[in-house]
């Protein structure tokens, strides 16, 4: 099991706090108000968001994202002043391979889960939801779905730059399954729900690793 001191110090990046029960992470979030949007973009509504300190970046081989919906690009409160944000909810989230870093040189902290495994984020409830909010989501879409793929799959979504396959859902989808292959989510601002990693690894730049 990773020491306390270092899960206290990963969890202030990360926006929320984080305990580890077992192999389960628990994070628990506010959720951020929309202040704007962009070009083409919808609105979602929510209530303010918790100040985040400091960036945090999500990779995985593979990201399935059920019972996704795009809620728009929408403005937040950070650590770092207002920012825009893509902002999404989703039933679940499964992340192959996870691997999560949030904060800065020495201060980072890196978050991976044992190799071949597969984490997953859950919303709270029976048929609650999980929000996130990302500034950029790149990879190669291998499923929509089963709606039509785009013409070139490999993908970046930024706030201004939204595919026309994620702001216009086919009707009469409100939401789907979105799949994407060596997925990486960059600066996520915060996300609510159950992530249950499978032998997490806490690792900061100046000490070696730490299982859980």
């Amino acid at each position: 099991m990773a020491p306390d001191h270092l899960l206290r110090r990963v969890a202030r990046p990360l926006a929320g706090a984080l305990a580890v029960v077992g192999v389960a992470v628990l994070l628990h979030l506010d959720v951020p108000r929309p202040a704007g949007s962009a070009a083409g973009a919808r609105l979602g509504s929510s209530p303010p968001v918790r100040p985040a300190k400091g960036p945090c970046v999500l990779r995985a081989d593979r990201l399935v994202l059920r019972g996704a919906r795009f809620r728009g690009v929408v403005s937040v409160r950070t650590g770092a002043g207002t920012v825009r944000a893509l902002k999404f909810t989703v039933r679940s989230l499964d992340a192959v391979n996870l691997d999560l870093t949030a904060g800065r040189g020495r201060a980072a902290m890196r978050l991976r889960a044992r190799p071949a495994t597969t984490a997953t984020l859950k919303g709270p409830g029976a048929g609650g939801v999980a929000t996130l909010y990302v500034r950029r989501l790149t990879g190669r879409i291998t499923g929509l779905g089963g709606g039509p793929l785009p013409a070139d799959r490999t993908v970046t979504v930024t706030v201004d730059a939204v595919p026309h396959w994620l702001s216009h859902p086919p009707a009469p989808a409100r939401t789907r399954t979105i799949t994407l292959a060596g997925a990486t989510a960059s600066q996520v601002t915060q996300f609510g729900g159950r992530l249950s990693i499978k032998g997490p690894e806490l690792r900061t730049t100046a000490r070696g690793p730490h299982r859980a």
